[in-house]
């Protein structure tokens, strides 16, 4: 797994207070703790943010049973955070909202997630599109939740709100059904997608 660290002018953009808890991980294996959280460690001193605690997911506890325990051990420590911040792919930013009622801001981009190595259960809900925009869309990935990957507005091709490909609420209704963003606040923020960030991966 390949995941580059987000420029810190977007990161200083989302974050609000000045404690943080961070959530890293081995990148399924693919990296030890000790060099990341110090790369992580020298990116954050940038943001003159109070780092309230951190969380070293492996690829074993990465899955809905274990976060929930994980969850309880470190619940002092997130209580004092303004924000959560997570060094990992996608798939874990996803899920901590149903978890924890705090701002959850993913500081990486996954720019390639290698087929037929063992990953973490979340690891398979990230699309790996090499721009993590989910903040934006209240926390949800939509290149991974719609049919068609239409990552900049629905395709317009759903009736009355169902998905013309598979008989399902279209995840952009979804998402500006329930008020998470307008469709016109959302088209200011999202630009077009930068597919050479993962077109030109080895």
């Amino acid at each position: 797994m390949r995941i580059e660290i987000k420029k810190i002018e977007e990161i200083k953009n989302l974050i609000s207070g000045k404690k943080i808890f961070i959530f890293s991980c081995d990148n399924c294996g693919f990296e030890s703790f000790e060099k990341k959280n110090k790369e992580v460690f020298f990116y954050l001193a940038e943001l003159k943010t109070e780092i309230v605690g951190i969380y070293n997911l492996t690829m074993d506890k990465c899955n809905v049973g274990s976060l929930k325990k994980i969850i309880d051990e470190i619940e002092d420590d997130i209580n004092r955070a303004d924000n959560i911040l997570t060094f990992t792919c996608g798939g874990l930013p996803q899920i901590l909202p149903n978890y924890i009622k705090k701002p959850v801001i993913p500081a990486t981009n996954t720019l390639k997630i290698e087929p037929g190595r063992s990953l973490g259960s979340f690891a398979r809900l990230c699309s790996a599109c090499g721009e993590c925009w989910i903040y934006y869309t209240g926390n949800l990935c939509m290149e991974k939740l719609c049919p068609k990957k239409m990552r900049n507005g629905p395709c317009g091709g759903a009736e009355d709100g169902i998905c013309e490909v598979y008989e399902r609420l279209c995840p952009w209704v979804i998402l500006f059904r329930t008020n998470r963003i307008s469709e016109e606040d959302f088209l200011k923020i999202i630009p077009p997608k930068d597919f050479s960030k993962i077109l030109l991966q080895e």
